[in-house]
Order: C-alpha cells, then structure tokens, then sequence
C-alpha cells in the first residue's frame, strides 16, 4: 500500500506504508491513515520529526564497533540500503513549504 502525503505548499510525497507509518511515528502520531495535520501543528510535527532523526543517527554512531574485514563486508551490504534519514528528505521538503505557507498536511 502506499501512502501520499498532501498539501497545497507542495508536491505530493508518496512512501511505501511502513516507511510512512515510522515517519507518522517520528512526527508523534500515531498510524490512522487518512489524516491530516492542521496548519498550526506542522512546525511541531516537522521539530518532531528531525529531532528524531537526529537521535537515530547519533545512535547508530554510537552503536558502530571497532572495524575489522567483516564489519567493512557488512557496511558495504548496509551502503546499499536506503536510510530512513534520506527517505524522510523529501517529507521534510514538504513540511517546510508547508511551514512557510501556514498550509495543513494530509495523507491518504
């Protein structure tokens, strides 16, 4: 299933569910899909949402091991993954257009 993300500030942001959902969670909300933010919660949901980012982030710095010959082998598979920091790029966009326009975002 997909889910879109929508508002007049900007283009449309369409993510596979479960990527949605854990960004939804991020933001503090929880996984009814349709629904909306109201203009006035963005700036709240877009702070949410880039404080978490930055706390995995530095978790995962924090979690990474002395690297030997298998750990390079295993980043090099990991390397090829998408983040959930470069997924959100495109969410983040938005909600910032959203910000600065005092639109509301839904998704559906």
């Amino acid at each position: 299933m997909i889910v879109t993300f929508k508002s007049k500030a900007g283009s449309d942001t369409a993510y596979f569910k479960n990527i949605a959902l854990k960004l939804l969670m991020m933001m503090g909300r929880d996984d009814k899909v349709p629904s909306a933010f109201y203009a006035e919660d963005v700036p709240a949901a877009l702070q949410s949402l880039q404080q978490a980012l930055a706390k995995l982030k530095q978790e995962q710095q924090q979690e990474q091991p002395q690297e030997d010959e298998a750990d390079i082998n295993q980043q090099q598979v990991k390397s090829e993954h998408v983040s959930i920091e470069t997924r959100a790029q495109p969410l983040i966009t938005l909600l910032t257009k959203a910000v600065k326009k005092q639109e509301s975002v839904f998704w559906e």
